[in-house]
């Protein structure tokens, strides 16, 4: 197993007050010869400090569940959730790369059932497809991917809305979507069906991709994927729906406020550090294009 996988598995075992009504052995689609991909691979973008804020997300959800006292197998929970966050983190960097037509490589990877590792060379997009397929219980499968359709049609029309109020909408619809999927891989390994847990993930999965906005639309408009052009306007409209939807949420789940804010300190350090990043690579990028010509 990947130290990655380890690590996630054995954090908080012993805090796990609600995971006895379920085995701890991991369900078969965990277990079975497939799961034999490049760890090696896997462990080192999950590694990557750009990827932090999405390798923490495991641990919250697993609160969560502590929180709504449901019953599950922590140890596969944390493993199913850490290789699908570590995929939402590198999509979510291509596209900040300007990689804008990897949704559609997603879904080509996703609606082939047959297994590309073992390739030569693969991006890590394609890994971490790869990877999360692998994380997915047959039982919900075509409904993951009927999800993930859903969603990246919803992406595509966050490029047509012509207006702040109709970007809101679509960021909302677009993080409801993200926590829908996450909440639907560990179904399987929960106790019952639980709309509130549900409900509640879809509410923070939506403010967390209005957060997300407010830092990342001046380079979503550099890259080509706003319809509007952002004014000191749309900032205000975008911090104040973030403020009033996450108060509103803490005032309902006060016990949780710390682990809300933690999340939006962890989220709004790592993105302007990736930013940073970015920025700096393609100074470097532009100075080594303009030498020859200085020479």
């Amino acid at each position: 197993m990947s130290q990655a996988i380890q690590h996630f598995s054995t954090r908080s075992r012993g805090a796990d007050s609600f995971s006895t009504a379920l085995p701890e052995n991991l369900p078969p689609h965990l277990t079975e010869p497939k799961m034999c991909t490049d760890l090696r691979a896997y462990d080192t973008i999950a590694h990557d400090p750009k990827y932090r804020h999405f390798v923490r997300i495991p641990e919250r959800i697993i609160h969560c569940l502590d929180y709504f006292r449901i019953a599950g197998n922590r140890v596969a929970v944390r493993r199913v959730l850490h290789a699908y966050y570590v995929f939402i983190g590198v999509v979510d960097n291509a596209i900040d790369s300007g990689e804008l037509g990897i949704g559609s490589v997603v879904l080509y990877h996703f609606e082939r059932r047959t297994p590309v590792i073992g390739e030569s060379t693969i991006s890590d997009v394609t890994l971490m497809t790869e990877v999360l397929k692998c994380h997915i219980s047959d039982d919900v499968y075509l409904l993951m991917l009927s999800k993930l359709r859903k969603l990246y049609q919803e992406v595509v029309s966050e490029r047509t809305a012509t207006s702040i109020e109709l970007y809101i909408e679509q960021r909302k619809a677009v993080g409801r979507l993200t926590a829908e999927l996450s909440y639907l891989l560990i179904r399987p390994l929960l106790a019952g069906e639980h709309e509130n847990l549900r409900d509640f993930m879809q509410q923070v999965g939506a403010v967390g991709c209005i957060i997300d906005s407010i830092i990342d639309l001046n380079a979503d408009r550099r890259l080509g994927l706003l319809s509007f052009k952002p004014t000191i306007k749309c900032y205000a409209k975008l911090t104040c729906c973030a403020l009033l939807d996450g108060l509103r949420l803490a005032s309902k789940h006060p016990r949780l406020s710390g682990l809300f804010f933690q999340a939006i300190i962890d989220n709004v350090r790592d993105r302007f550090g990736r930013q940073q990043g970015t920025a700096l690579c393609s100074i470097v990028s532009d100075r080594k294009d303009q030498a020859p010509s200085v020479a």
